[in-house]
């Protein structure tokens, strides 16, 4: 029996060192979190490079620090309603067999660092997660509406300075040629690509219809239809608004609900007026399948 956990130690166990430990926040939460570890890397840590990812379940990541070089392996799976486990396997890829003898016997630089390193993104974690609130998640209809928009490209943390560097542009329009406002701006998603955290979306402004419009080679206009949707509250920067979608998600998974995953955000704050983000509030939703 000995012989047989020594023979899977050594040359079937694939990482030298494991941890686990929880969150409380959805799946796509903390896999965006890792996901985004180099933003917010200590000083110590020269780079982090993405591998390879399965939206929402794993990542695969070498970390540099000086001369050493580490691979880290996430597994992340829902556990509850409320709570993630995520399963952390790490390799010292310059250092393989001297670990493999000792970090059972001992808590070397090696361990030391990697519980180091876990401690640090938990502690953003939370700071992010302080950050903004996601509440009240029920279904609703949303009415159509007219709007006029400009279609939009980005990552997805970058969505709010992509729609803060548009805004004069579309507002410009819509002001110089004295057309109404008939409600808040939103963002419509278009599409979503969760492997390149990339999107497509629409950046739109509801107006008074008119029989005719001065045409712009950039603002279109449409009418969006009549749809159901998942509806939750964000409160916080709209720059981390995205959070509300994996909340949306995970509620419509754990609920059986079939819904697109194509957001669409309304903003009921002017973020310019400044103050506490988290008195700032956009309705989140996710349209359900027909």
């Amino acid at each position: 029996m000995l012989g047989a956990a020594g023979i899977w130690y050594f040359f079937i166990k694939d990482d030298h060192y494991r941890i686990r430990f929880t969150y409380k926040q959805p799946p796509g939460v903390v896999y965006q979190h890792i996901l985004g570890w180099n933003k917010y890397a200590t000083p110590d840590i020269d780079a982090v490079t993405v591998n390879s990812s399965i939206p929402f379940q794993e990542i695969d990541q070498t970390v540099r620090v000086g001369d050493s070089v580490f691979n880290y392996q996430w597994e992340i799976t829902k556990e509850n309603d409320s709570t993630t486990r995520v399963s952390l396997g790490i390799k010292d890829l310059d250092n393989p067999l001297a670990q493999k003898f000792e970090v059972p016997f001992s808590n070397n630089e090696f361990v030391n660092r990697s519980i180091r390193s876990v401690k640090d993104i938990g502690s953003e974690l939370k700071i992010l997660t302080n950050k903004f609130k996601v509440h009240s998640i029920k279904d609703t209809l949303v009415q159509p509406s007219f709007c006029a928009y400009l279609p939009l490209n980005s990552k997805v943390d970058k969505k709010a300075s992509t729609m803060l560097y548009n805004i004069t542009l579309i507002m410009g329009y819509i002001n110089e040629n004295e057309l109404e406002l008939k409600g808040d701006p939103f963002l419509e998603v278009t599409n979503w690509d969760k492997q390149s955290n990339t999107m497509s979306y629409n950046f739109c402004f509801p107006i008074k219809k008119r029989d005719s419009l001065p045409p712009n080679p950039e603002i279109q206009f449409k009418t969006t239809p009549e749809f159901n949707a998942l509806k939750a509250e964000f409160n916080g920067n709209y720059s981390i608004s995205n959070n509300a979608w994996y909340y949306l998600l995970d509620h419509a998974q754990r609920n059986a609900y079939r819904v697109k995953e194509l957001p669409v955000e309304y903003y009921l704050s002017d973020p310019h007026i400044g103050g506490d983000p988290l008195l700032w509030k956009a309705l989140i939703l996710l349209p359900l399948e027909d």
